[in-house]
């Protein structure tokens, strides 16, 4: 009776976590597929390169509101994360550990910043080329939570994702797909934000399919 029990409390803690990951992961998702329409390239005018992304990289960049979103977006994200988790455990009751959430990703996204603006990243030079460094903090931060949280699917989607966002960051992912499905060369590095960006939407279906499943 108690092993029937045992049981029934592991597949109600894991139920508990595994459907409001559905949620935050898309969230995530959303939030790097939103940057995309302020990573194309602009042509050089006048033999003057020009200025990107100073917070978190991406000198080469020709948008310069790329700055801006990141600087109200990951905070609107990182927010919804909590926000969604702090209800999912209000009504299950399961900790959620929102709270090592909010220090791990607003701490990497402000510690990202300051060593920008200080100069600090110059060490990891080639980190910062593509302006992509919230890729990484956020991919970070989920591997971080997911520790903490003791979730294996979070844990998997942590990992992969700050595998696939350092390769977002260091390389041009446009030449490891075949040519006739390369893209016009302004938009080379949406391939960069979709790689990392489709980590999270394949995190978050795998947890609908866990949550499903354990119904």
């Amino acid at each position: 009776m108690s092993d029937r029990s045992g049981r029934t409390a592991a597949v109600s803690e894991f139920d508990a976590q595994a459907s409001p990951l559905f949620i935050p992961l898309l969230f995530i998702s959303l939030l790097f597929v939103g940057a995309l329409p302020f990573y194309v390239l602009q042509p050089v005018v006048g033999g003057e390169s020009v200025s990107g992304p100073a917070w978190f990289g991406g000198a080469h960049l020709g948008e310069p509101a790329a700055d801006v979103y990141w600087l109200c977006a990951l905070p609107v994200c990182i927010g919804a994360v909590a926000a969604c988790c702090g209800w999912s455990e209000r009504r299950s009751g399961v900790a959620m550990h929102v709270r090592l959430w909010l220090v791990a990703s607003l701490g990497l996204s402000i510690a990202t910043t300051v060593f920008m603006q200080n100069g600090m990243m110059f060490y990891v030079g080639n980190l910062t080329i593509r302006g992509l460094l919230p890729l990484l903090a956020i991919s970070i931060a989920v591997l971080v939570w997911g520790v903490g949280l003791r979730s294996r699917l979070l844990v998997a989607v942590g990992v992969v994702a700050v595998a696939a966002s350092l390769v977002s960051n260091l390389y041009n992912v446009e030449n490891l797909v075949p040519r006739e499905w390369a893209l016009d060369p302004r938009f080379g590095l949406w391939r960069n934000i979709v790689l990392t960006a489709a980590v999270f939407v394949v995190g978050a279906v795998g947890s609908a399919f866990a949550e499903r499943s354990e119904r």
